[in-house]
């Protein structure tokens, strides 16, 4: 089995130490910032960690994984990469590039397409469940801490800007997008983003630490979250509350009535039977492919052109269209 180096050590670096063990990987840490994770040994330099390892994770800052990255291709070593892959689209290019010239297997941490309801959902759109999509629309806001090291587009945003395309397997051709800054400390705690396909398909992501919150954080302690998805189709919609842990479809369309009006036939709301599964359980699912890939040469994930540079493009465009009050195309120089 493959030995780890897990680095960083944060709320969520803690999450992967947890997989790690839960799968019974050989696995090491590397920190600056905290000594040690019960039942992991922690190495004191980055280059002793990257000598004994075959792959390693980054679950550190945004800013950090750059360096940190490159670091670990540069050694020859697999990687697992936290999202956001890196803050821009052309940085995320730029490790691609050095991933392949290292031939070296890379997964994205996109945490929301190894979760079963989300499988659920893309199956369903795959077999034709929902006939034409005309709209997505997705909440990843809440109550919580405002990073230190990001805002709202790369924190929480750059999950549905990964999901929704996913889904409806259509990449978006232009954004409008709204930010704000209200803590005044310099970063995006709120924005809103909406997509336009080429076939028509709209998208719509609202993202924050500073809106109300439904539910209990699953990994922050204190934070109250919304991690909703909707899709809607010509022949059926669906809700998601990831939360809690809840898929509904209904099934129908709008038909044409008397006087000229279209009138909804749509069958009751049906909660699908679909697993449900922790943080820890879909982070475990992530590794477990991860590895399998490292096993097999045979990438089983997003990498970084897929899980980086396309959702850190709309995230650009998106940043752009705000500070320029306009629409943007995706991949504008």
């Amino acid at each position: 089995m493959a030995r780890v180096l897990l680095i960083g050590a944060g709320a969520f670096g803690r999450v992967h130490a947890a997989a790690l063990a839960r799968l019974g990987v050989p696995a090491r840490g590397y920190d600056t910032a905290v000594a040690a994770l019960p039942g992991l040994d922690f190495v004191e330099r980055l280059e002793d960690g990257l000598a004994w390892c075959d792959a390693a994770i980054v679950a550190t800052p945004p800013a950090t994984h750059v360096a940190l990255a490159g670091a670990v291709l540069r050694a020859g070593r697999d990687l697992f990469l936290e999202k956001p892959a890196t803050e821009t689209a052309a940085e995320s290019a730029g490790l691609a590039t050095l991933a392949a010239a290292q031939g070296r297997i890379v997964q994205l941490g996109l945490y929301f397409r190894f979760h079963p309801k989300a499988q659920a959902l893309r199956a369903l759109v795959a077999e034709g469940a929902f006939g034409r999509l005309h709209h997505l629309s997705a909440r990843m806001s809440g109550l919580k801490r405002a990073r230190s090291d990001s805002g709202a587009l790369l924190n929480d945003a750059v999950h549905f800007a990964d999901l929704l395309p996913w889904l409806a397997q259509e990449a978006p051709a232009r954004v409008f997008a709204t930010t704000a800054d209200p803590l005044d400390r310099g970063q995006e705690d709120l924005a809103l983003i909406h997509l336009i396909f080429p076939s028509g398909l709209t998208g719509f992501i609202e993202a924050g630490c500073v809106l109300p919150g439904e539910h209990a954080d699953a990994v922050v302690p204190g934070a109250e979250t919304r991690k909703l998805l909707a899709v809607a189709g010509r022949d059926a919609l669906a809700e998601l509350d990831f939360a809690a842990e809840r898929l509904a479809l209904r099934r129908g369309r709008h038909e044409p009535a008397q006087g000229g009006a279209w009138l909804p036939h749509h069958a009751p709301r049906e909660v699908m039977d679909v697993p449900a599964l922790d943080p820890l359980g879909v982070v475990t699912a992530e590794l477990d492919a991860f590895l399998h890939a490292v096993a097999t040469r045979v990438p089983q994930g997003p990498g970084l052109t897929e899980g980086g540079v396309a959702p850190l493009a709309i995230l650009d465009a998106a940043r752009r269209s705000a500070r320029e009050g306009r629409v943007v195309a995706v991949g504008e120089t």
